[in-house]
């Protein structure tokens, strides 16, 4: 007799990319974060499971507005590799300006590009990862629809 596995719910998850320039001039697929005090993103990120979509989310200053989503797949920790990065890369290898110590790099496929949908938001949140279902009834837009029409309708760029 052949076992049923049980159906994992995927999980829809908001990352903010600030002006959304480093994401848009990332080399490789992934996205970085900081560890937060005490590492306390890296708490968050362990919660993401492969296959979650990720959705990412300027900031209001820079129009507030859903950029592009993607698959998750794992991440990587800089710290984890401090002599020698086999899985991890630095800020200029992936074409990020600026020093800042994005250690949790966040990697993804089946990128979709959504910035010309408008997809705007604004939450009113310090944090940097948000889970959707948290938010989804703070007037935010139904991200599970368009996920739905995305896939149907486009192509991905990565």
């Amino acid at each position: 007799m052949n076992k049923v596995l049980p159906i994992s719910k995927q999980q829809h998850w908001i990352i903010r990319v600030q002006n959304g320039e480093n994401f848009r001039n990332s080399k490789f697929p992934f996205w970085g974060v900081k560890r937060g005090s005490g590492g306390s993103i890296k708490t968050i990120v362990n919660k993401i499971q492969k296959g979650d979509i990720l959705w990412f989310l300027t900031s209001k200053s820079y129009g507030g507005k859903f950029i592009a989503m993607a698959e998750y797949t794992c991440y990587y920790d800089r710290d984890d590799e401090p002599l020698i990065p086999i899985h991890t890369y630095s800020n200029i290898e992936q074409g990020w300006n600026g020093d800042g110590l994005w250690s949790i790099q966040i990697h993804y496929k089946n990128l979709y590009n959504t910035d010309k949908q408008n997809i705007e938001a604004v939450i009113q949140c310090g944090g940097i990862i948000l889970e959707y279902e948290t938010f989804k009834d703070k007037n935010l837009p139904d991200l599970k629809k368009h996920y739905n029409m995305f896939k149907y309708y486009s192509q991905t760029i990565l």
